[in-house]
């Protein structure tokens, strides 16, 4: 799954971010991947097809989401061009 390697990534390299950019945007791009995780765990074990388009389309707007996020992040040297490259292949 490329989404929990992106989140490894992330995960990484969170600490190596100052303080208010840490518990600010990072903190946002650290929830918006746990959701995105949560919804691909989900969507797995969805038991109709019903069920499992809904939550895929939700999973599809999280990543979406974080992309922007972390493009906000790169934009302003949150994170490096090529921590954001690494992160945008793996979630793509």
């Amino acid at each position: 799954m490329r989404a929990k390697e992106a989140y490894k990534v992330w995960h990484n390299s969170i600490i190596n971010l100052k303080r208010i950019d840490r518990y600010t945007i990072g903190a946002s791009i650290d929830d918006i991947f746990l959701s995105l995780l949560e919804l691909i765990f989900r969507g797995c074990f969805a038991h109709d097809r019903f069920e499992k388009l809904s939550v895929v389309s939700q999973a599809v707007a999280k990543s979406d989401l974080l992309k922007f996020f972390l493009q906000i992040a790169w934009e302003h040297k949150v994170i490096d061009h090529k921590k954001y490259g690494e992160l945008i292949i793996l979630l793509d």
